[in-house]
């Protein structure tokens, strides 16, 4: 057992490299008391929790916990495919989207429409814009 010294409410532990570790004194007693067993067997239960001390066992068991981790198993060999989502054609859009871009040609220049039933975009005084329709929905009857 490693040298120690009680000194009012700490215990102090000399280990061999000289290194002075400290101990709280209730704990030790609390412990003692629960454990029924001696305060050197307390010293070192404190020591190798707190890895000041190596034991030998636990040391072994660390190494076979280690070994035995789980293998990857649950990886899949295949991709999951992107699924392109197609788009009903609502021709009342593209209507409407064609009537408003053959409206702006005369007032507006580099009038595009980048999507058939959605978007057009536009510029007038060398200012961007854009246009999106949105077609609201059917209210559910309640």
């Amino acid at each position: 057992m490693k040298n120690y010294v009680e000194n009012g409410k700490v215990i102090e532990i000399t280990l061999d490299n000289g290194k002075v570790v400290k101990c709280s004194k209730m704990w030790v007693d609390k412990t003692m008391k629960s454990l029924n067993t001696d305060i050197e067997d307390v010293l070192l239960m404190f020591l190798e929790d707190n890895d000041y001390l190596i034991n030998e066992d636990l040391e072994e068991l660390d190494k076979q916990a280690k070994s035995n981790k789980p293998k990857n198993v649950a990886k899949s060999t295949t991709e999951r495919k992107k699924v392109v989502r197609e788009r009903k054609p609502n021709p009342t859009k593209e209507n409407i989207i064609q009537v408003v871009a053959n409206a702006l040609q005369p007032i507006a220049e580099n009038v595009v429409i980048e999507n058939v039933g959605k978007i057009i975009t536009f510029k007038v005084d060398n200012k961007d814009f854009k246009i999106d329709l949105t077609e609201k929905r059917v209210k559910k009857s309640e």
